[in-house]
């Protein structure tokens, strides 16, 4: 049976019950709804048992407090954008809303990305873009088996210049550097996770905050070395490797859609839009072969996204011109009536002058 709530006493009694037309997979973790009768609920249950992975892989590990993350697995756009806001409600306190996916029973439907990335802005919701955003992804490249530096190599490999750490702290620095500051900061994130474990980086995270300016000096009693000293190191570690091949210009385009709609911008916000649905959608679904620079399979996604864009603003443009055509009509219709009323005496005055010119015989 579809409907199996695996009881763990974690969720509070409202976001244990499915919404009206959905099921409910229950399990430690997480909550899966699905729409009765949908691909989505056929396979609740596996992925439920991929996201309790993703969670005691990656996410148990940072000794965070315990957590309930909704999952919605929405079978179509449309359902996406009608219905994501009820879960989203619920997101509150230890319950957090992971996003969840349009659902087709692909493999790579589900990936972590969106579980990690909405934990650790939950539980670290004060921390620096560097920090939260690099960690949420470093995160989600361990669970999914990404290699956390390729980015870094293929960069540089393109002749794209890596900046500095302190460079790129202050939250403004970072949005200036994007896209290259955020392949750094997952980088150098995954970097900690590797040298010093999840518990120390997690204390990190949480310690500094907001407190960029204070990075350096909250860094060395916290690892037991410099940030310099550990810069250079991430850097020599970040380098072995292959060397991915790279279209600079078309990863840069890829990059600033997935991150200014998943990451910099706000999804809710999109999905409010003509078309947003596909937009987010799409995007969230490029996140993955963008982290496994498949760019080719993560520009299809933005292609299809920019479509559905063009055809929202084809529609746009015609309702407009259509409107503006129907509101001149209204305009000038009592204008052109009153100017015909004025002037059909005259006309009329001209129209017998000439019918008693053309009947000569007429007396």
């Amino acid at each position: 049976m579809v409907l199996a709530v695996l009881t763990a006493g974690v969720a509070g009694p409202s976001l244990a019950q499915p919404r009206p037309g959905w099921v409910l997979v229950s399990s430690a973790h997480f909550r899966v709804y699905a729409v009765a009768g949908s691909a989505g609920a056929a396979g609740a249950e596996q992925v439920s048992r991929e996201l309790e992975r993703i969670y005691a892989q990656v996410i148990a590990p940072l000794r965070v407090r315990p957590l309930t993350i909704s999952y919605p697995l929405y079978p179509t756009s449309e359902r996406f954008r009608s219905d994501w806001w009820q879960f989203a409600a619920q997101g509150y306190g230890d319950q957090v809303y992971g996003w969840g996916t349009v659902y087709r029973g692909a493999p790579d439907d589900v990936s972590a990305y969106a579980i990690t990335r909405a934990v650790v802005m939950r539980v670290f919701p004060r921390a620096i873009p560097f920090l939260r955003w690099g960690l949420g992804d470093a995160l989600g490249d361990r669970a999914m088996g990404v290699d956390p530096h390729g980015h870094l190599r293929a960069l540089q490999a393109a002749g794209q210049q890596i900046p500095a750490l302190m460079s790129i702290l202050p939250p403004a620095d970072f949005g200036s550097a994007l896209p290259v500051s955020y392949p750094v900061a997952v980088s150098f994130m995954a970097y900690l996770l590797d040298t010093y474990g999840y518990a120390r980086t997690a204390a990190f995270v949480s310690e500094v905050e907001f407190k960029y300016y204070d990075f350096g000096a909250l860094f060395a009693p916290r690892f037991g070395a410099s940030l310099e000293a550990a810069e250079q190191r991430w850097r020599a570690a970040a380098e072995k490797g292959t060397v991915p091949a790279l279209d600079l210009q078309m990863y840069l385009a890829v990059t600033q859609f997935v991150y200014r709609t998943t990451l910099a911008g706000s999804p809710g916000r999109e999905l409010l839009e003509p078309e947003g649905a596909t937009v987010v959608d799409e995007a969230l679904r490029a996140v993955l072969p963008l982290r496994r620079i498949d760019i080719a399979q993560a520009a299809a996604h933005m292609e299809t996204a920019f479509a559905a864009e063009e055809r929202a603003d084809r529609r746009q443009r015609f309702t407009t011109t259509t409107a503006r055509g129907l509101i001149g009509l209204l305009i000038l219709a009592p204008i052109l009536l009153a100017v015909g009323w004025l002037a059909w005496p005259s006309v009329r005055a001209r129209l017998a002058e000439r019918r008693a010119a053309s009947e000569p015989g007429r007396k």
